[in-house]
């Protein structure tokens, strides 16, 4: 116990403990409506896509996630115009998009001299490594998100449950997609910085999904999902200072480890 209270001395924790709050918050509150319209799908390709926009920040020498966020914002714009043109479902799309920025992505790193230590940190995060800037970054994010939630909260879960029935009742469905979509793709890149690409959608599917294995309510996860973040992000960041070991997989694991208590529990009850 002293060794995590010392620890909680040094700038670098302190930073990491905040930016993982703030990422655990904005990723929760997508990961409702991810879990509520079943497109954990989605997150998980605009993960893997963003790859594309890290390997051309790269190797044109600019920011990787201001470039990565670029490209998974125009993949939201792109998704509903291939949707309307090509007439296939989502899912099908989505596996056309993920292996295609992904190849294009290998492809960019090919062509960047030298080994790419920055690499690994994209893949697995580097929480450890951020900064204010990003920590700054990540609150404007979550504030914005916040906003357009709150505002179009009623439009959101209505067209996340019936977006049929929601048209007939006027709703713009396909403006209130677009906004979801790139809400979604802004904070998975958020998420990127801290638990990297591919565990990423860790936190955005299983804290909601824990939620809802308890919760009676849409109320009540929306007030639980973003509480177990971040004790899921503490207790995830504070293990892996205690044991020395990779603080993504570790938060990755944690949220993992939660959900499958909270299941037999849950089961049990």
């Amino acid at each position: 116990m002293q060794e995590i209270i010392g620890s909680l001395q040094y700038p670098f924790v302190q930073r990491a403990l905040l930016g993982g709050i703030l990422v655990a918050v904005l990723t929760s509150w997508m990961g409702i409506l991810v879990v509520l319209r079943q497109s954990s799908f989605f997150g998980d390709a605009i993960a893997h896509s963003s790859l594309m926009g890290i390997a051309l920040g790269l190797l044109l020498g600019i920011n990787p996630i201001a470039v990565a966020a670029i490209y998974a914002i125009f993949v939201s714009f792109l998704l509903p115009f291939l949707r309307k043109h090509s007439h296939l479902p989502q899912d099908s799309l989505l596996g056309f998009i993920l292996p295609f920025s992904m190849g294009l992505g290998v492809i960019l790193l090919a062509l960047i001299p030298g080994y790419q230590p920055e690499l690994i940190s994209f893949l697995f995060g580097s929480i450890l490594a951020i900064g204010w800037g990003d920590i700054a970054i990540t609150a404007i994010l979550a504030l914005v998100t916040f906003l357009v939630m709150f505002i179009l909260r009623g439009k959101l879960t209505f067209a996340s449950f019936d977006s049929e029935y929601a048209k007939v009742t006027g709703i713009k469905v396909s403006m209130i997609d677009t906004i979801y979509h790139v809400l979604l793709a802004v904070t998975v890149v958020a998420g990127i910085r801290l638990v990297g690409i591919i565990l990423v959608n860790a936190l955005l599917v299983i804290p909601a999904s824990t939620v809802r294995l308890f919760a009676r309510s849409l109320k009540d996860m929306f007030i639980f999902t973003p509480i177990l973040a971040i004790i899921i992000m503490i207790v995830g960041l504070l293990a892996s200072f205690t044991f020395d070991i990779p603080s993504g997989p570790t938060i990755a694991v944690t949220s993992g480890l939660l959900f499958l208590i909270t299941l037999v529990f849950t089961k049990f009850k």
